[in-house]
């Protein structure tokens, strides 16, 4: 049943509204109707298939409702008519891990990738390039770390050699002390030729006895040219 309304009439005492009686009815009707509604009927509903929602639950007459609170970056604000939520954009924080500790950067530090020892970084194709400088050509200074494995291969081209240590005196092969050499030669009989006095032990003059006294000669062949 509907709530009735009680005709109070144009003027007062100008007949036109209900009588007392007839106005108490109406009134009386009407609570009856109140106290006839369920107040659980009236609740509230959240919306959609998907989402969080803001209505909690009704708790006698009185409506509830989730709070909104703002999480990591996002803000709210409000006024008479509206709730504001605001966002921070971009990068808030980043960590970048090596193999030797690590760099944490926030929105608006500069990251920066810089080459080390022989290598070399650039931006290319969007992205961070590094470039490992490994031939023995571009590096000015290499140096050894460890025994050099040739794995059976030959070294070429080379100029001279110099070194601390030898595992072996050449100068003292097969008992030989070659001194000190001051000269180029090409192979080790030109050296020889050059610099020893060659004894070909007594040779007899002609005519003479066996027992004859012959001093002993030293022969000077001169130069003798390679003939390979």
């Amino acid at each position: 049943m509907a709530i009735q309304t009680i005709n109070i009439g144009t003027v007062a005492n100008d007949g036109t509204g209900d009588d007392l009686r007839e106005a108490f009815v109406k009134v009386n009707a009407n609570f009856t109707e109140l106290a006839a509604r369920n107040p659980e009927a009236t609740t509230g509903a959240n919306l959609g298939a998907s989402g969080e929602g803001v209505f909690a639950q009704l708790n006698g007459a009185e409506m509830q409702f989730k709070k909104l609170i703002g999480g990591g970056n996002v803000t709210l604000t409000s006024d008479g008519n509206a709730i504001t939520v605001n966002s921070v954009g971009g990068l808030q924080t980043l960590t970048v891990e090596t193999d030797n500790g690590s760099q944490t950067v926030t929105d608006g530090d500069t990251l920066k990738f810089i080459g080390g020892t022989n290598l070399n970084t650039k931006i290319a194709g969007g992205g961070v390039t590094l470039d490992s400088v490994t031939e023995l050509s571009s590096d000015l200074s290499p140096e050894l770390g460890a025994n050099l494995d040739g794995k059976n291969f030959q070294i070429i081209n080379l100029n001279n050699i110099n070194a601390k240590v030898f595992s072996k005196d050449i100068r003292d092969i097969a008992g030989f002390n070659f001194g000190t050499i001051t000269k180029s030669y090409n192979d080790m009989f030109a050296w020889l030729l050059d610099n020893q006095d060659i004894e070909f032990g007594l040779i007899d003059q002609p005519g003479l006895q066996e027992d004859s006294t012959v001093s002993i000669r030293l022969l000077d062949l001169g130069t003798i040219s390679n003939p390979l």
